[in-house]
């Protein structure tokens, strides 16, 4: 029953037609110049971005020594609106209908805590690889973990984001 209604949540947040992922706030204001910023595309916030030496770079996760790229671009046309506004400044568009997820891929680690990675598409143009993660309180459960420099200001959002993950998996599996 759960399920179910995890699945009709999924659908109802899911449905709204998606255009291309739209800048909808930027931090600082004035990035025009700026070495970083966060951008807000309606749903989702990626922290950190950078602007290094003419072009954009995207945050990178460190975890024991190593370094992980967990957010990448997919799309010229992201990437052309994120440079535009690190070289000229940009208006940020008005919230519109929130980016369609898919769940591209899933990748099973032969470890006991982080038991998958998923990448998740959002509107095909920004790619983020999520942990899925075994609960160590409640044995057969999972939960997600999103890369640090992803945030989500509209938590409905990252609860529809998570539910497809976990039905994804438990499907697979």
């Amino acid at each position: 029953m759960k399920n179910t209604i995890n699945a009709l949540l999924l659908a109802c947040l899911l449905a709204a037609p998606a255009a291309a992922l739209d800048i909808t706030n930027v931090a600082p204001a004035a990035v025009k110049g700026a070495a970083k910023a966060d951008f807000t595309f309606t749903a989702l916030t990626v922290k950190g971005v950078t602007w290094e030496k003419g072009a954009v770079v995207m945050p990178l996760t460190d975890n024991k020594g190593k370094t992980y790229s967990d957010i990448k671009l997919l799309s010229k046309g992201l990437y052309g609106r994120l440079e535009g506004c690190f070289k000229n400044g940009c208006a940020p568009a008005k919230p519109g209908a929130r980016p369609k997820v898919a769940v591209d891929a899933l990748k099973p680690l032969k470890s006991k805590a982080r038991v998958a990675n998923a990448e998740l598409s959002f509107d095909g143009e920004l790619l983020v690889v999520a942990g899925i993660m075994a609960s160590s309180k409640e044995p057969g459960t999972y939960w997600v973990a999103f890369p640090p420099a992803l945030a989500f200001p509209d938590g409905a959002f990252k609860s529809a984001v998570e539910s497809a993950v976990i039905a994804a998996w438990t499907k697979k599996k």
